[in-house]
């Protein structure tokens, strides 16, 4: 059990923390503290002490207690946000990222956007050319964060430089625990404080667990019991969605076969690629009524697969997917799709990443999933009629 003092120094380390660099940076005086946290005299000053030898506080004569000015990089001039995405070219007429744009440009923020094409190597190219020149904000999604990135002490150099940002999806769990590579580096505790990622670091994500959990449970209610998956190797969203189906499906007790997801790597295979899916669908969906795609567009895809093959959506295999944001809608228009509702995700990173920039203590976003019900989904086949797919 951790002592009166060590718990009060601990509270006190989340409100410095939450106050950023943009915050007051007085704290209470000793009787102010004594008040608040019904401690005694000596366990304020105990707590302070702690604060003090960890390079967090320092003490003014005749002033008061105030938090180090090395404890929060110095905010950048820069008046230039970077956004890093997989496929520029793709993302430059989306009407989200548009959005994206607007709320940056009425703040008084010029928008760069750099294509990573989903390379490491790539990403690194970028990054290391930002830090020549840094960026008051960064909006990234993120390069294969399923898989280690030697890139992760750039970021903190990046954060060290007073750059703020947001990872648009999911950010690289192991960011926090990855060392600076600037020798003007914090000290070791106010390492522990700045890069967690409710502090620094935040992320706006959908629940892709939840989305996976929506989309079988919703396969579930017409009738399919065997359902098939296309997900992605590279990074985390794949994952969490694919364990949210399988959370769904041992929660009625429906037996799965792993067999039946196909796990593809975008550097390795260009997706869509007509010769994957139609092997696809002649092994897993031959015994399958339905079927969960991580993508919009390999839903699409599939679609033109089956119809080929003279195979209908929904009459032959029903299909569900998660919602891309990227793709004309007259393609998508008919896919039942996990959506986050209001504006979908580039809208909310960019409120998260201007907050971050004003200093303001947020924190990192999660956002539901909704259905969209299309016709791609109906009731399940007799089992007579799925034996000859």
């Amino acid at each position: 059990m951790a002592l009166k003092y060590q718990t009060l120094a601990a509270a006190l380390k989340k409100e410095i923390a939450s106050r950023g660099p943009q915050g007051n940076p007085k704290l209470p005086t000793e009787a102010e503290l004594m008040r608040i946290y019904q401690v005694s005299r000596q366990t304020v000053r105990q707590a302070l002490s702690v604060l003090l030898a960890e390079g967090l506080i320092e003490k003014r004569q005749g002033s008061g207690t105030y938090i180090s000015p090395s404890v929060f990089p110095k905010a950048l001039s820069s008046h230039d946000i970077a956004l890093l995405v997989p496929d520029a070219a793709g993302h430059a007429s989306s009407h989200e990222i548009q959005d994206a744009y607007a709320l940056f440009r009425e703040a008084g923020y010029s928008v760069s956007i750099f294509s990573t094409e989903n390379r490491t190597a790539k990403e690194r190219e970028i990054l290391m050319n930002l830090l020549e020149k840094p960026v008051r904000g960064l909006l990234v999604q993120g390069v294969r964060t399923a898989f280690p990135n030697p890139n992760l002490p750039l970021y903190r150099d990046l954060l060290i430089k007073g750059c703020s940002i947001v990872f648009l999806g999911d950010a690289y769990p192991d960011l926090k625990s990855v060392p600076p590579l600037s020798e003007h580096s914090f000290r070791t505790k106010t390492e522990e404080i700045l890069s967690n990622p409710e502090t620094l670091v935040l992320q706006s994500t959908p629940d892709s667990f939840g989305g996976g959990e929506l989309l079988t449970r919703h396969l579930l209610s017409l009738g399919h019991k065997k359902i098939a998956g296309i997900f992605r190797l590279d990074n985390l969203s794949g994952r969490k969605q694919y364990a949210g189906v399988l959370h769904a499906l041992c929660e009625k007790g429906i037996p799965f076969d792993d067999r039946n997801f196909l796990w593809y790597d975008p550097l390795a295979t260009q997706m869509p690629d007509a010769r994957l899916l139609l092997t696809f669908i002649r092994i897993q969906l031959a015994s399958c009524t339905a079927v969960i795609c991580q993508e919009e567009s390999i839903a699409v895809w599939l679609t033109h697969e089956l119809k080929k093959l003279n195979l209908s959506v929904p009459q032959d295999i029903s299909i569900a997917a998660f919602q891309d944001g990227n793709l004309d809608k007259s393609d998508t228009s008919r896919i039942t799709c996990a959506v986050c509702p209001n504006g979908g995700t580039w809208k909310n990173a960019a409120r998260l990443l201007l907050s971050r920039i004003e200093g303001k203590y947020v924190s990192s976003v999660r956002l539901p999933m909704v259905l969209q019900n299309g016709e791609s989904t109906g009731a399940a086949l007799l089992p007579e009629c799925s034996a000859q797919l």
